[in-house]
């Protein structure tokens, strides 16, 4: 039997040598878990390492949106050890659900969009993944503008792409609010004049009073008007003919009398 001290000492250097196994395997696990730095040190992650500096989400960690097991870890280590991959090969899914838990956690500090128009009509209504729209651009989230043609072809690309000169410019979603509440993904009224009211030359064209109160969307057409012209006749297919004689409907507009946005009988 050892002699007191020589056990205490002993015993000291066990308990000393077991603490900082435990600190060093700890910190070890925290790096390859949490800290960005370890997915960082393969080669092939450099570019994504790039663009998730700059994107909305550089202060979330890897793991903490690729949910991966020390098993699933393990093998991609490896793999990366061994095989010396020149590409990053598909790993590391994010399902819907990982995305929810911030987004539709009811938590202000990220954006909460389960009640937006545009995942309404995507995600719940067409259960599309929300990596199906955010991820093209490797860990920049925001879609770019090509984003919507995926899917959109015939509303960007093909027969139905803006025709209307003034608005090519602009991003689908600058129309579509994505992000708007208690709304439809389709343009509303609303949503046309928050931006038409800021031009200059179309102030006071919808006085509060205008007959016209239905959506822009049902004469105003982009996606098919190389103008912004309305066909009255459209709608209005049997013009009154005690107040309008046929002569007067084939050579004279129907906007020459009647001014567009607040027009109504009798004025």
């Amino acid at each position: 039997m050892l002699p007191r001290p020589v056990a205490v000492a002993g015993g000291v250097v066990i308990a000393a040598v077991l603490l900082v196994t435990t600190v060093w395997l700890a910190r070890g696990y925290n790096y390859v878990m949490n800290n960005p730095a370890f997915c960082r040190s393969c080669h092939t992650m450099e570019e994504a390492w790039t663009r998730w500096q700059t994107s909305e989400h550089r202060t979330v960690g890897c793991h903490s949106c690729h949910e991966s097991d020390m098993v699933a870890s393990a093998r991609q280590v490896i793999t990366f050890v061994i095989r010396q991959p020149k590409r990053v090969g598909k790993h590391a899914v994010v399902p819907k659900a990982v995305c929810a838990q911030c987004h539709e956690s009811g938590n202000s500090k990220w954006r909460q969009v389960a009640e937006t128009a545009g995942h309404k009509v995507h995600e719940r209504d067409r259960k599309i993944e929300c990596v199906v729209c955010h991820t093209p651009g490797i860990h920049r989230f925001t879609p770019p503008v090509t984003v919507c043609g995926t899917c959109h072809v015939a509303q960007t690309r093909g027969e139905r792409v803006i025709k209307i000169k003034a608005m090519a410019d602009q991003h689908c979603t600058d129309c579509h609010g994505f992000l708007r509440t208690n709304s439809p993904l389709r343009p509303t009224r609303q949503s046309c004049l928050e931006c038409h009211r800021l031009i200059p030359s179309q102030v006071g064209l919808w006085p509060p009073g205008a007959p016209m109160q239905f959506p822009c969307g049902q004469c105003h057409k982009p996606h098919e008007q190389a103008k912004p012209v309305v066909v009255c006749t459209s709608c209005h297919e049997k013009p009154r003919a005690d107040m309008h004689p046929v002569a007067m409907l084939q050579t004279t507009k129907c906007t020459t009398c009647h001014i567009p946005h607040r027009w109504k009988f009798g004025q």
